[in-house]
């Protein structure tokens, strides 16, 4: 029973393009890219050592990571609130062997990562094993692996919301990457981030793994304090999974309202009499429209708009990526490498230009064309068919929430950069910003348009986003990963749209030191009208 399981839910795994590209995929494209912008030179001429080494082991580790505590905490909180779990909890299967195939399932994505990066390794970057601590690295990775996956279920047990699940499953991990030698290998952190690093589990896994396969190091390989630690944070994983777990969705808690008469009127029935008024309001507006004849243009868009807001606001990790993620990345990378420059600027000024390029990537053209691929596919867009709204207020109201979101989240970074790190902005660079940002946003939100036109599901939608925009930033000027690019991945950032939208704010954000970026408002001007033609060439099919 626990391997029919076990295949059933790593078929499922697979299935899903999102998950299988993050959990597997994501952790060798970072491996190759580091390695083309660092290079692959040989450390020691004597064992033939060479600096892929130790980038290797870290990328497996994160692989491990998300596997077992990312991708199962999410898809348990999905199975959670779909009511799977309950029904599977109905059903003859044993409960624990239901949630041992889940555990085992995680397990072999665990497994399929390591293996994955680790032949990538050897074959490709001359990766050495060291077979004397093989037994002490796998031992190592089973323990991580049981580690992250008890405290997935405890994520699950504690937190009611799958959204909430997803924003910590995805959002913790990658801010604890970034304090834990994982994606900063060897950088200096402040006192405080150090300690923070050591305190959680992924440093100390990553350490562990990194020294297994370290050649210069001499022992058995089982280092007791790193594993001392993953195992303490396992077993109380697994003893708050214990207690707390649930096999449905806790019911959302209701309060009351007493009444001048001293009646009890419960939450839900007062949300019912508003909601009823305020159909009732909207009945009568309808019926205002209808004798004063369709809305104007400016009301239909801001309700597109509002309504877009809105579910933007209830999808955490949405919020977290599009949000959050810039403003910590450019917190933490200044804080950490401050003193750097890079393209001739300080690194902070750099970080400003390459977030909010970021966020104006993430805003619309991978969340637009979530949300546009996910109406059409559950029929929303078949249905406003059938109404007076017109479809370029529908689309516009996309678009507006994306600028929107960009350009409060632009303020957001440049008030962090101007008085945490001393970036001096003026009034004069506002109307340069708004141009890049309202250009590069009508470029991504056309090509993401063209994306949802030739693909048929969400989930494949999110894929070919995801899939091209994440390593595009890699090669664009936006994830500063150091060193030099070689000419290929120059070439590549060079013919795509993103990393002129990033030298347009760079040269706003540095006017004495740049001319006014005509070359690259131009680029991403030819990709808006190309991706506008093939649009329309698409549609009129």
């Amino acid at each position: 029973m626990i391997g029919g399981l076990v295949r059933h839910e790593t078929r499922s795994f697979f299935r899903s393009p999102v998950a299988a590209g993050f959990t597997v995929a994501m952790p060798l494209l970072m491996a190759v890219i580091v390695g083309a912008a660092v290079g692959n030179q040989v450390v020691d001429p004597r064992t033939g050592v060479r600096v892929m080494q130790f980038v290797i082991p870290v990328m497996a580790v994160f692989g491990v990571a998300q596997g077992c505590f990312g991708a199962l905490a999410i898809h348990l909180a999905d199975l959670r609130d779909r009511g799977w779990l309950k029904r599977l909890r109905g059903t003859p299967v044993p409960a624990w062997v239901v949630l041992a195939g889940l555990v085992g399932a995680s397990l072999v994505i665990a497994a399929v990562t390591v293996t994955v990066l680790l032949a990538v390794g050897v074959v490709f970057y001359g990766l050495q094993m060291v077979w004397r601590t093989l037994p002490a690295l796998l031992v190592t990775l089973l323990l991580g692996a049981f580690c992250f996956t008890a405290l997935g279920f405890a994520v699950v047990a504690l937190v009611r919301s799958a959204a909430a699940v997803q924003l910590i499953g995805t959002g913790l991990l990658l801010a604890l990457a970034f304090v834990s030698d994982i994606i900063l290998v060897g950088a200096r952190l402040p006192a405080w981030l150090d300690t923070v690093g050591w305190v959680f589990p992924l440093r100390h896994l990553g350490n562990a793994v990194r020294d297994d396969l370290n050649p210069f190091l001499t022992g058995s390989g089982f280092y007791g304090d790193h594993l001392a630690v993953l195992a303490a944070w396992g077993i109380g994983g697994a003893a708050v999974a214990v207690w707390r777990f649930r096999w449905e969705r806790p019911p959302a808690r209701t309060t009351s309202v007493r009444t001048p008469g001293a009646r009890r009127t419960s939450a839900r029935t007062v949300g019912a009499q508003r909601t009823g008024g305020r159909t009732a309001g909207r009945v009568a507006r309808a019926r205002l429209a209808r004798r004063e004849g369709r809305p104007a243009a400016w009301r239909l868009l801001a309700g597109q708009a509002r309504h877009a807001l809105i579910r933007l606001r209830r999808d955490l990790s949405t919020a977290f990526f599009t949000v959050i993620l810039p403003v910590l990345l450019l917190a933490l990378v200044s804080l950490i490498f401050g003193d750097a420059r890079v393209s001739g600027v300080r690194l902070p000024v750099f970080m400003l230009a390459a977030m909010i390029t970021y966020t104006v990537g993430v805003a619309s053209y991978v969340n637009i064309a979530e949300a546009v691929a996910g109406d059409r596919e559950r029929g929303v867009l078949k249905r406003l068919a059938g109404t007076p709204l017109p479809r370029w207020a529908y689309h516009a109201g996309h678009l507006t929430t994306a600028l929107l979101v960009t350009v409060a989240t632009a303020i957001v970074l440049a008030l962090v950069a101007a008085l945490g790190y001393d970036v001096a902005l003026a009034p004069a660079m506002i109307p340069g910003m708004l141009a890049a940002i309202v250009l590069g946003g009508a470029c991504f939100a056309v090509l993401g348009a063209l994306v949802v036109a030739f693909v048929t599901k969400q989930q494949t939608a999110n894929a070919v986003t995801l899939g091209t925009f994440l390593p595009l930033a890699f090669v664009s000027d936006v994830f500063v990963i150091g060193g030099e690019l070689p000419g290929v991945l120059r070439a590549i950032g060079d013919a795509f749209p993103l990393k002129h939208v990033s030298h347009t704010l760079l040269a706003v954000l540095d006017p004495a030191g740049r001319p006014w970026p005509w070359t690259d408002l131009a680029v991403v001007a030819a990709w808006t009208l190309g991706g506008g033609v093939l649009l329309a060439l698409r549609r009129g099919r």
